[in-house]
């Protein structure tokens, strides 16, 4: 993190990052691997084994935090002064966005779709992948995590059209947040998910977009904010907001609640909220644990994208051979090495193509008398 790493707030006009932000990131991407083992290992499959009840699947939901940050950090990257107005153009603006997601993903998907073929000897479900390469709000996709990456496509492009076209296109963005509501009024009941239907209907107007609209609201409040002092917690941030996003997912377990439901998304999002901006605020101090959460924060994406392709092929195997019956175990076990070989990607996969593909855009966004793009390791807001 470099030097970044001594205080846990730097201002963004300075192109520096939010530490704490790379804490929460990288902690929701380990509650999203958690979950998914737990779940995976509880298949027939891979052993039918459930732990302590199914409460570690609800780290799955993670990814309702990412939507938060994703709000936030696209209001705080992207928009400046107490108007509104972009830092950058509309171009680099979606040059970012492109380089930051699209070729990781394109490389999980086909990498997915290589180890599925090889290993499974399952058939391919081309339209599937192809509407996951495309990220098409139609139906459902292969891997099943691209979903997320659809909602966030949504979403930068409703903020694109608001932010950077005339100013009263910023009602697109507020009807789009509060459209779930309408939406749900059609559904069976208000307690309904808005997922798992698979049409374009339940994409466009998905529960989550609640949110997104959630972290918005905070990054546009922290816009306006004069430059605020660090909090300094109790214990290290890297500790006490683990902690804190650890007792947030086991309150929405014990609340029973249902993924993408109204009270899900409301619970998940005020409460992410909350963590988004005591992570953003919170002083950090140097040392390896500041070290430890920037790597799992940086790695984050990796880490979403590639752990299924890790953690199938070690239940798999763990199943197929009768080996580590102890489920407390073989969920570490399993954890600790996808977690590994997802930043092991990171640093040798992601880390030099996007660097490469940025300094590429960097040098020709200075050739451009007109383009220009923010400079600097500010956190992306992509999963």
């Amino acid at each position: 993190m470099h030097g970044a790493a001594s205080r846990g707030l730097i201002n963004m006009d300075n192109r520096a990052e939010l530490v704490g932000i790379q804490f929460l990131r990288g902690f929701c991407a380990l509650g999203v691997v958690v979950g998914h083992c737990a779940a995976m290992i509880a298949d027939p499959k891979y052993g039918g084994l459930t732990l302590l009840g199914g409460a570690l699947e609800s780290g799955s939901s993670g990814v309702d935090i990412f939507f938060v940050i994703s709000g936030f950090i696209m209001s705080v990257v992207v928009l400046k002064g107490s108007d509104l107005r972009p830092r950058m153009t509309l171009s680099a603006y979606a040059t970012r966005r492109f380089v930051r997601i699209v070729p990781m993903m394109w490389l999980a998907i086909l990498s997915y779709a290589l180890l599925q073929r090889g290993f499974a000897r399952d058939a391919i479900d081309w339209a599937a992948y192809a509407r996951a390469a495309f990220l098409i709000p139609y139906s459902y996709v292969k891997p099943d995590i691209i979903w997320t990456l659809r909602q966030e496509l949504i979403f930068y492009s409703l903020f694109a059209l608001s932010f950077f076209g005339p100013r009263a296109s910023r009602w697109l963005l507020v009807a789009w947040v509060v459209s779930p509501i309408a939406y749900v009024a059609f559904l069976p009941s208000w307690g309904a998910t808005t997922g798992y239907i698979d049409s374009p209907w339940s994409i466009l107007f998905s529960s989550v977009n609640i949110e997104f609209g959630m972290g918005v609201g905070l990054g546009l409040f922290w816009n306006r904010m004069s430059p605020p002092s660090d909090w300094r917690l109790p214990v290290h941030p890297f500790i006490g907001i683990g902690v804190l996003l650890t007792a947030i997912l086991a309150l929405y377990w014990c609340g029973g609640l249902i993924s993408q439901t109204l009270p899900s998304v409301i619970f998940l999002g005020l409460c992410g909220t909350g963590l988004v901006l005591v992570s953003a605020r919170s002083h950090c101090p140097q040392g390896w644990l500041t070290r430890l959460g920037g790597l799992l924060g940086d790695a984050s994406y990796s880490i979403y994208l590639f752990h299924l392709h890790v953690l199938a092929g070690l239940l798999a195997l763990r199943a197929k051979f009768a080996i580590l019956p102890n489920a407390p175990l073989a969920i570490l076990l399993a954890v600790l090495v996808a977690t590994s070989l997802s930043i092991l990607i990171h640093l040798l996969v992601e880390q030099p193509m996007t660097g490469w593909m940025r300094r590429a855009l960097a040098r020709r966004a200075k050739a451009s008398p007109t383009g220009s793009q923010e400079q600097g390791r500010t956190p992306d807001a992509a999963v």
